[in-house]
């Protein structure tokens, strides 16, 4: 399903099967991977729909914010990840990825929204900024400040002296922040010669 062709204008409207979950995504986007990541977690059967953002179907802009995830569930339309996320750990409950104390909840997600803030850093370097040319200089200067940012993260951890955010096993916020780092292992692969300059350190 990961690998079918991604709709786009013009395409015919995918059938909805109300009791099962519809996706709609795009391969690539770290937002849409945070609603798959819960989904896979939970062990949640649904279908995926791969929208291209592109060239917009006109069904899908009509019905939604024109942006993905988006998850089609019993009639109704759930969009952005952090609801769809939300949504779908109060209906499938197991395993529970929110902390049942409402307040390591509120902290949680303030771990996610500060971990979030790396896309400014990220985005330069491996996509096309709208009206302007990113230099090599300034993607190398986009990495540093990338690198200085996730040490607030490895405070965070350190913190808590635990593997991941929720302990032994990942919790929600883990899975909001994981696709920006995997992003990050992606750079010495996508940007060529240039991106042996982004090479994480291990220690």
């Amino acid at each position: 399903m990961w690998e079918s062709a991604h709709l786009d204008a013009g395409s015919d409207k995918p059938a909805i099967d109300d009791n099962k979950i519809k996706l709609y995504n795009m391969r690539f986007c770290p937002f849409a991977e945070r609603t798959v990541l819960v989904l896979l977690a939970k062990k949640v059967p649904f279908e995926v729909v791969n929208i291209d953002l592109k060239k917009k179907p006109d069904w899908f802009v009509e019905s939604t914010f024109g942006k993905v995830p988006v998850i089609l569930h019993k009639g109704k339309i759930i969009p952005e990840s952090l609801i769809t996320s939300d949504y779908l750990d109060e209906v499938y409950p197991e395993p529970k990825l929110h902390p049942s104390d409402p307040l390591q909840k509120a902290l949680d997600r303030v771990v996610v929204e500060k971990q979030s803030q790396m896309m400014k850093y990220l985005y330069p370097i491996f996509a096309k900024v709208p009206g302007r040319v990113v230099t090599n200089e300034e993607k190398v200067e986009h990495f540093k400040n990338l690198v200085e940012h996730l040490k607030t993260f490895e405070v965070e951890l350190a913190s808590r002296g635990t593997t991941y955010l929720g302990g032994d096993e990942p919790c929600m916020a883990d899975y909001m922040i994981w696709p920006y780092f995997e992003r990050i292992e992606a750079l010495p692969i996508l940007l060529g010669e240039l991106g042996q300059s982004f090479v994480l350190s291990s220690n």
